[in-house]
């Protein structure tokens, strides 16, 4: 396996893993539509992923949890305290792979 210079590979079994358990939390701590297939909030888990890869801010991630919830999903309000739990507990999965 050939990789550009500066670049680490990635540990793909590692990742997904990973993204999995960022998916578990949205669908059992985040949840704003409550009691939805497992799949319903998939369509955030890699932007999410991305975001923590990049270093961005609890800040960042708070903004995107409220533009997810209040606008794209058309609930209008935002939980902010549960969107902290949500980023604590993403937070506590360490590094992205």
């Amino acid at each position: 396996m050939t990789h550009e210079a500066g670049l680490v590979p990635i540990d793909k079994e590692a990742s997904r893993i990973w993204r999995g358990r960022i998916r578990e939390i949205l669908n059992q701590q985040w949840d704003p539509i409550g009691g939805c297939p497992a799949d319903e909030y998939d369509g955030y888990v890699g932007t999410i992923a991305a975001m923590v890869r990049d270093n961005m801010t609890d800040d960042a991630l708070m903004k995107y949890l409220e533009w997810a919830e209040a606008v794209h999903m058309g609930f209008g309000r935002f939980d902010s305290e549960r969107a902290r739990m949500v980023i604590a507990s993403i937070r506590a999965l360490g590094a992205a792979p």
